[in-house]
């Protein structure tokens, strides 16, 4: 990492070095928005820990979604002996 990158990102509040981070860590450049937003919190009583749930969203550009796979094939019993 370049030290100008670092100075900048120290610039940055925590939700803001979040989203460059995760930028960073998928591959996406400074070329489509990205935003974080905390969708859920909780406890988990078995384990006793603090559970927090995050949604992260990119709009990339000229990338299209990825195509659902159906699989409709269906199983059939083999009578054969």
């Amino acid at each position: 990492m370049i030290f100008t990158e670092i100075i900048e990102e120290s610039k940055l509040n925590a939700w803001n070095r979040l989203i460059l981070i995760l930028d960073k860590l998928f591959g996406f450049k400074s070329e489509g928005k990205s935003k974080v937003r905390r969708v859920g919190q909780g406890f988990d009583k078995n384990s006793g820990e603090h559970v927090i749930q995050f949604e992260y969203r990119i709009k990339a550009i000229n990338q299209s979604p990825i195509p659902k796979i159906r699989n409709k094939t269906k199983l059939v019993a083999d009578n054969k002996k």
